[in-house]
C-alpha cells in the first residue's frame, strides 16, 4: 500500500502536514488525553481510512493505514508495503508525520519510533502510539441530531439570580462548534448575542462537558409532532480540546448506533 507521489492517481486526495499561522497555534488543537487519542486511533482504524505517512517531514510519502492497535504495548502496526526504498526511508527516520482525517475532521500526529515486523504471515510496521496528536477544525462542523425520545439537555446558569438558580432547555443538535437549542424557556433570553457561561451537557456513556456560549441566531421551526416553535443557534466559546473531544465521542458513537440500525 505504500507508494510514491508519481504512483498517485488524481482520485485520491493526499493530506499535508498543517502549517500554522503566526496568529493561529497549534496547541488549540492538540489532544494530550490517553484516553481521547486511542478513541480517534481506533476511530481510524475501525473506518480503514487512509493515512499519508511523512518521514521525517520529507516531501515523499507513504499511504498506509491502522491495522490493529495494542494500548498494553502502547503500539500500533500499520500497513508495509512493497517499495522497499521508501519503507527503508521510513525505518530510518527520526520522526514520522501522519496526516489523515476522520468524520472531516484533520487529525495530523508524530511517532517517533517504528520496526519492521511479522502480522498475520505478512510485512507491516509497528509505531509507538502518540503522545499527543492535532485534532484540526476549524469551519463546517460536523451536525448530529439529538435523539427524539430522550434528547440532550444543556443546564443554564441565569445571571443575575441566587447560585443555585438554573434553567433546562433540550438540544435539537450538537456539534464541536455549537448547539441549537428549543427556546420554550421563559427565563432564559435567546436574544443573539447573549453569553452564558458554565453550562452542562451531559454526555450519556461519555461525561458531562461545562461550556461557554454564545446565542448566535433564532428563528421558528416546526418540530416533527407539528408544534411550532423557536430555534436557537449557540456557539460555543474557547472550547477546550478534551471537551471538544469528548462531543466527537458521542457523534461518533451515535453515527455508529445508527449504522447499526
Amino acid at each position: 500500500m505504500l507508494q510514491t507521489p508519481d504512483q498517485i492517481t488524481e482520485a485520491i486526495n493526499i493530506l499535508t502536514p498543517t502549517q500554522f499561522s503566526q496568529e493561529e497555534s497549534g496547541e488549540n488543537f492538540r489532544i494530550h488525553s490517553e484516553i481521547d487519542i486511542l478513541f480517534i486511533l481506533r476511530g481510524i482504524m475501525q473506518t480503514n481510512s487512509l493515512i499519508t505517512l511523512y518521514p521525517d517531514y520529507a516531501s515523499d510519502f507513504i499511504l498506509t493505514s491502522i491495522i490493529t492497535i495494542d494500548s498494553d504495548k502502547r503500539e500500533m502496526v500499520i500497513d508495509y508495503g512493497a517499495n522497499d526504498k521508501q519503507c527503508q526511508k521510513a525505518l530510518h527516520s527520526k520522526e514520522l508525520v501522519f496526516v489523515t482525517t476522520q468524520n472531516r475532521v484533520k487529525i495530523e500526529f508524530v511517532c517517533d519510533q517504528i520496526r519492521k515486523i511479522q502480522y498475520e504471515g505478512q510485512d507491516a510496521f509497528a509505531v509507538n502510539i502518540p503522545e499527543s496528536l492535532l485534532r484540526i477544525q476549524r469551519r463546517n462542523h460536523f451536525r448530529i441530531t439529538t435523539p427524539i425520545v430522550k434528547p440532550l439537555k444543556c443546564v443554564i446558569p441565569i445571571p443575575g439570580k441566587e447560585p443555585a438558580a438554573k434553567a433546562e432547555v433540550a438540544l435539537l443538535d450538537i456539534s464541536c462548534g455549537g448547539i441549537a437549542v428549543i427556546d420554550q424557556h421563559p427565563i432564559i433570553n435567546f436574544d443573539p448575542g447573549m453569553i452564558y457561561s458554565d453550562c452542562k451537557i451531559a454526555l450519556p456513556d461519555i461525561g458531562a462537558i461545562t461550556v461557554n456560549i454564545q446565542v448566535k441566531n433564532t428563528y421558528e421551526i416546526t418540530l416533527r409532532n407539528g408544534q411550532n416553535c423557536m430555534r436557537a443557534g449557540c456557539q460555543f466559546i474557547e472550547l477546550t480540546a478534551s471537551m471538544e473531544a469528548m462531543i466527537q465521542r458521542y457523534i461518533i458513537k451515535q453515527e455508529q448506533m445508527r449504522k447499526a440500525k
